[in-house]
């Protein structure tokens, strides 16, 4: 088998976005670049989505997303936006402060 690995196009204006609510709550972001593997000679191809590590203190918080219209929080059965993000990251200052 023979894999062919492109990057995943970043939107900087959203990671902009994600960045001002972590800003905003004093608490530090690191994105991950996101990956599309295409098996060679095949119709498949898998799509890794971007990755944000979020730390609160000594909690962990990962988004995943594919575009502006696509955020989860941990796993795709969690939608968030980032309204819903500044919500959680008050949240959880406040419970661990």
């Amino acid at each position: 088998m023979d894999f062919l690995i492109e990057d995943l196009n970043k939107n900087d204006r959203f990671e902009t976005k994600i960045k001002t609510v972590c800003s905003f709550n004093n608490v530090k972001c690191e994105f991950q670049q996101g990956k599309i593997l295409t098996i060679r000679n095949t119709n498949i191809c898998f799509i890794e989505p971007h990755k944000v590590n979020i730390n609160v203190k000594d909690k962990k918080i990962i988004l995943t997303y594919i575009n502006e219209d696509n955020l989860f929080l941990y796993n795709r059965t969690m939608p968030i936006t980032t309204k819903q993000l500044d919500k959680l990251l008050k949240e959880i200052k406040s419970k661990v402060s």
